[in-house]
Formats: structure tokens, sequence, C-alpha cells
């Protein structure tokens, strides 16, 4: 798409900041003020570019690691069907591994791992009975989880 191509965008101003409050500058990092000057060609006004690039680095910075890490564990442990089945399993209560083995036709070894993979996400719980461990779904959360994926999968 050649530049003349592009949308423009005018009097769209984001709110400013209250009295006393300074703005960062983008000056300060190389990659941001390159964004700046892409987004110039967007939007057609270098205020407005600045304004966007500002607003899109403060929430850029405020994405933490260790959050995004954990979130990850989670999408990786829904990302497999025997995983995805287990939790549809486990929707309906508490379960031992033997239970899950009938249930999914899968030796005790790929359950184990399966399960385990789950528990460290923290969508899995488990709870020890004797000899037998009994899993459960760790919170409502990935009930909901689960149910809202299915809505979505419809639209």
């Amino acid at each position: 798409m050649l530049d003349k191509e592009l949308p423009m965008i005018f009097r769209k101003r984001l709110p400013q900041p209250p009295p006393g409050v300074e703005k960062e500058s983008c000056c300060d990092n190389s990659a941001c003020c390159e964004a700046e000057n892409t987004l110039v060609r967007f939007y057609g006004d270098r205020s407005i570019a600045r304004e966007r690039c500002l607003q899109v680095c403060a929430q850029a910075k405020r994405i933490e690691e260790a959050d995004l890490t954990a979130e990850m564990k989670v999408f990786k442990a829904l990302a497999d069907l025997t995983r995805l089945k287990i939790l549809k399993l486990l929707s309906g209560g508490e379960l031992c591994i033997g239970e899950l083995m009938l249930a999914l036709k899968r030796p005790q070894s790929s359950v184990s791992h399966n399960l385990s993979l789950l528990e460290d996400a923290g969508l899995v719980k488990e709870r020890k009975e004797g000899k037998w461990c009994r899993y459960r779904i760790s919170d409502d959360a990935v009930t909901d989880m689960l149910n809202l994926a299915g809505r979505l999968k419809r639209k």
C-alpha cells in the first residue's frame, strides 16, 4: 500500500494528562522515534502520532514478563486435545487417574504427564485420599474459560 493510499485520521486527540504531570519524551528511545515516524505517515499529523506512540509505549512498559510467562503456561496447557478432554471430564467432578485412563483410553503415564502440565499451569488441583490421588478443576474461572472458548468457536 502506498503512502498516499493510507487512511488519514484528523481531529482525533487523546485525553491530555492532568496539569503538573509531565509527558515522557519519545526522543530517548530510537525504536519509539522510528515508530512515531511510521505513525506520522498513517495519521498525517506529527502531534497525533507522538501522542499515540507515547500511549502505546507506556502501555508496553506496563506489561510484565512474569505475567506473560504464567499466561503462556495456561495457553500451552490448553493447546492439547488430551488436556482439553481431561478438563472437560473434570468439569463433572473429581476423578482419579484410573477413571481418566478409562475415559481417555490412554496409558497411565500419558494421563499423569498431562495432569502434571495442567497442575503446573494452575488449572487442576490434586487431593490425596489414602493411596489415591483425586484431581479437580482448580477454580471456577477454568470452567468459565472452557465455556467461553466453546461460545467463541460458534461465532
